[in-house]
């Protein structure tokens, strides 16, 4: 199976799983309050007790289920799209964040979205740090193989005369 396939096929897995984790219904009633709206009332954003109430292991668990996330969407979008991964992160996170106001036993809080983007980023950047360590192994790859010597043609500099040597083929067909 082609790498790229299996690389889509994990990332929707993982997709569903977060959404599993994040939409599902739970068995105990979510500790907080939200407002009407949930992250899309501003007042939430700016209220101190938005940053300050919740557990910190909360916090750190929603961005540890966002790094991988984050590293197989770096992955599928290779390199030169690393932003794109990282948008796609925030974006699945603000998805959630949405789909979770009308849910009771959900609250759809701004720390989730930070903590979620946060961990998409950190996903990104150990593939950046993956991505800089294969062009290392390349380079010193190449540095280790044996030099070729290099191929140099010396051009006559302007005004000099130009004296035929006996491997010169211009010169030995003319028969000069």
């Amino acid at each position: 199976m082609p790498r790229r396939v299996v690389l889509v096929l994990l990332t929707l897995a993982y997709l569903a799983l977060i959404a599993w984790a994040t939409l599902g219904s739970v068995s105990w009633h979510a500790i907080g309050s939200e407002a009407r709206y949930g992250v899309l009332t501003p007042s939430t954003w700016l209220d101190p007790d938005t940053w300050e109430v919740g557990s910190r292991w909360e916090f750190r668990a929603n961005i540890a289920m966002f790094v991988p996330l984050g590293l197989l969407l770096a992955m599928l979008a290779g390199p030169r799209h690393w932003f794109w991964a990282l948008t796609g992160t925030a974006a699945v996170s603000v998805a959630i964040e949405i789909a979770q106001i009308p849910l009771d036993d959900r609250i759809s809080d701004p720390r989730d979205l930070v903590a979620n983007s946060v961990g998409g980023a950190i996903g990104v950047a150990i593939a950046g740090v993956g991505w800089l360590g294969m062009l290392l192994v390349r380079a010193v790859g190449r540095g280790l193989r044996r030099p070729q010597p290099l191929q140099t043609t010396t051009a006559p500099a302007p005004g000099s005369v130009r004296v035929p040597s006996s491997g010169d083929r211009e010169f030995s067909r003319t028969g000069r």
